[in-house]
Parts: C-alpha cells; sequence; structure tokens
C-alpha cells in the first residue's frame, strides 16, 4: 500500500489564518505553504465558502502586498474593503467578522496553486487567534 504522506513540522505549526474586522491574518505555516510571495490576489467561492489566497505577480492588477508585510514570522493584510465584500455574503456577519478574530483551517490547494480558507471550519470561534494578531 503507497501513502502519500504529508509531514507535519513542529516549529511552524498549523496552517491557518485569522479573520478580523481588519483584515487577514496568516500564520507561519501559511505564509511558508505559499512559499512567501511577494504579491497576492483574494478570491471568494460563495458556494462553498472558501477564500482563495493566489500567490501572483507584480504585473496582476489586483494585487495585494503580501511578504512585505512578514513581522514575527507572520502577515498581516488590512483590508477592510475584502472582509466588508465578504460580508455581503453571509446572513450574520456580525459574529463572523467583527470583534475578535477567529482562525479558520486552511491548506494548499496544489491544482489550484492557492491556499484554501474554508469559512465552515473555524479552528475554535471562541478563540483570540492567540499570537497570530499579536503586533
Amino acid at each position: 500500500m503507497l501513502f502519500k504522506f504529508e509531514y507535519f513540522n513542529p516549529s511552524l505549526g498549523t496552517i491557518t489564518v485569522s479573520i478580523a474586522e481588519y483584515g487577514l491574518t496568516f500564520s507561519r505555516a501559511a505564509v511558508e505553504v505559499m512559499s512567501k510571495p511577494d504579491y497576492i490576489v483574494l478570491a471568494f467561492d460563495k458556494e462553498k465558502q472558501v477564500i482563495g489566497v493566489i500567490p501572483t505577480s507584480e504585473s496582476e492588477p489586483n494585487k495585494i502586498e503580501f511578504i512585505s508585510k512578514l513581522k514575527n514570522g507572520y502577515v498581516r493584510i488590512n483590508n477592510k474593503d475584502f472582509i466588508r465584500f465578504l460580508m455581503r455574503y453571509f446572513q450574520d456577519s456580525s459574529e463572523m467578522f467583527t470583534g475578535r478574530a477567529i482562525r479558520y483551517f486552511s491548506y494548499w490547494d496544489e491544482d489550484n496553486k492557492a491556499l484554501i480558507v474554508d469559512l465552515k471550519r473555524p479552528l475554535d470561534s471562541n478563540d483570540d487567534g492567540g499570537n497570530e494578531t499579536d503586533e
């Protein structure tokens, strides 16, 4: 029997993205799995309720600076407009996108070359995001 093991790196931890009213915070593992891109684009699949974070080039018109925001291993993207964009698709978005940051399980999708943030899978909705949102 052949297995396709994915190795856990304890120094990086779990691949998560925290979402709060100010924007997104990417864990060390999320930054690493995307290979520390200079720029990203943000996308949303409303049917599957997932955010796609896609590494891109400087020539992409919708690019967002990414790795230049690296601090203590984490990347924080302050983008209230993207949060407002997401809020359009959720009836009770006040709990989901305001107040304390909520961490979501995320994974690298090799087929789409994107980090997938599954909004149906909060790591712990009562968690403040731990060190990931500390400045």
